[in-house]
């Protein structure tokens, strides 16, 4: 059994040109590893690895030096804390990531980008559980009510509908429904917060520090993004193959 814990950044007008949702795929011996070595971070920067909001790491968070990391002055510091959780989602064997990214401005139709990402996103996990022989389950953080329901709707949906586009796949190897927890409650939530904000921070290829040095840091120094599987949409290739009544739908 495979377990996928997944984060979004979602599209801002003028700030956030993309919706991403992506997701690291892992089992549950490695579970355990992973959880430990966030643990031994977060003894290192609070003093306490017990989970809580307090031990809880965002990366948007430490870069901007907001809530558990207002005090941390030194940007060289922060950067540290956010290239080990790189490291940590980087590593080469046991991880598998995932993400999917939507570009409102080439699409007809932009809304419920949420769940056409979503769509996007559960069948890359399908193939890469399809890939490993395995089942899988899916883990989410519960920012939102509303949209934790959606989400599972829509997941109990495709299971048995499969997933509604012109190339549609079956779900066959994700099983129950999407569960969501507080992100503060889970390391791996958190590395999943961390792996979709590097995503984005590396495709907006800033000239400025610290973002250029963190990105240059993630590209030679990790395995960040070496995606197993990716949906980008739309894209010149995809928009000229999908029919005129469904481009962006």
């Amino acid at each position: 059994m495979l377990i996928t814990y997944f984060d979004e950044v979602k599209f801002q007008s003028g700030s956030q040109p993309f919706y991403w949702l992506g997701g690291l795929i892992v089992n549950a011996e490695i579970v355990k590893e992973l959880e430990s070595e966030v643990d031994v971070l977060a003894k290192q920067c609070f003093g306490s690895s017990k989970l809580s909001r307090d031990t809880e790491f965002h990366a948007a968070e430490i870069f901007h030096r907001k809530r558990n990391f207002k005090d941390w002055n030194k940007i060289e510091d922060r950067l540290d804390v956010l290239q080990r959780l790189a490291e940590i989602i980087g590593r080469e064997e046991g991880i598998g990531r995932v993400f999917a990214r939507l570009e409102p401005a080439k699409m007809i139709a932009n809304d419920k980008l949420d769940q056409r990402a979503f769509m996007f996103f559960v069948e890359r996990v399908e193939g890469y559980l399809r890939g490993k022989d395995d089942l899988g389950i899916l883990i989410g953080d519960r920012e939102s009510g509303k949209v934790s329901t959606v989400f599972a709707e829509v997941l109990s949906h495709y299971r048995e509908h499969g997933t509604p586009y012109t190339f549609g796949k079956q779900l066959e190897r994700l099983i129950d429904t999407v569960h969501f927890t507080e992100s503060h409650l889970s390391r791996m939530l958190q590395l999943a917060d961390a792996y979709v904000w590097f995503l984005q921070l590396c495709k907006q290829n800033s000239d400025a520090y610290p973002a250029k040095a963190l990105v240059q840091y993630v590209r030679e120094k990790t395995n960040v993004l070496s995606a197993h599987k990716y949906k980008i949409w739309p894209t010149e290739q995809s928009w000229s193959k999908v029919p005129a009544d469904q481009q962006g739908g």
